[in-house]
């Protein structure tokens, strides 16, 4: 299993002991996963933060279609869903767009070290900064008009466009797919 990628990205939060390091290596486990393959369902009790090594991953609410799309996360980030620190049932789907690997450490794990190392805390609330960051920066984008929105998602997550899932796309900018199409057509113009 490769994790340093993992060990890069909470390097560029925090300091990393070569103890906590070793701890949190020998704790995590490897996971793949298909398109459309699910990892979390609402009513769920999460059992685990994850990195996404290689894919990427979305998170929704409704069963049906269309679907309520409210994030995307793709490689070299955390994903913690949502209540993993309170252990309650979430409320969202998350699931795979591509293949996609990632590296898991339960919880037990993560409130063993919060309670035995001090840095370990500060690492994880950390993490969870970003997640709530992230949460406000989407929170900022639904207050865009339709074609502001397109930009804000262009400019910031430029992979996703590159990527061609433009259904979930229209969903995350609350837009019908038409007019999607007719804001990317005009934008593809100019």
């Amino acid at each position: 299993m490769e994790a340093e990628k993992f060990f890069k990205k909470i390097r560029e939060k925090a300091f990393l002991t070569d103890e906590i390091q070793q701890e949190l290596k020998n704790s995590l486990t490897e996971m793949h996963f298909g398109p459309n393959d699910g990892l979390i369902s609402p009513g769920y009790i999460p059992t685990s933060i994850y990195f996404i090594q290689k894919g990427l991953a979305m998170g929704y609410t409704g069963r049906q279609k269309p679907q309520a799309v409210t994030w995307f996360m793709n490689e070299n980030n955390f994903l913690i869903p949502s209540y993993f620190f309170h252990q309650e049932p979430g409320t969202e789907f998350i699931t795979f767009l591509e293949e996609t690997t990632l590296l898991a450490l339960s919880i037990d794990k993560v409130k063993d070290m919060i309670n035995r190392y001090e840095e370990a805390f500060f690492i994880f609330l950390l993490l969870t900064e970003d997640s709530i960051r992230a949460g406000k920066e989407r929170e900022y984008m639904l207050r865009l008009l339709p074609e502001e929105r397109y930009l804000y998602i262009a400019k910031t997550t430029p992979f996703l466009f590159a990527r061609g899932h433009f259904d979930q796309l229209a969903s995350y900018l609350n837009i019908s797919r038409r007019h999607f199409v007719r804001i990317r057509n005009n934008f593809s113009r100019r």
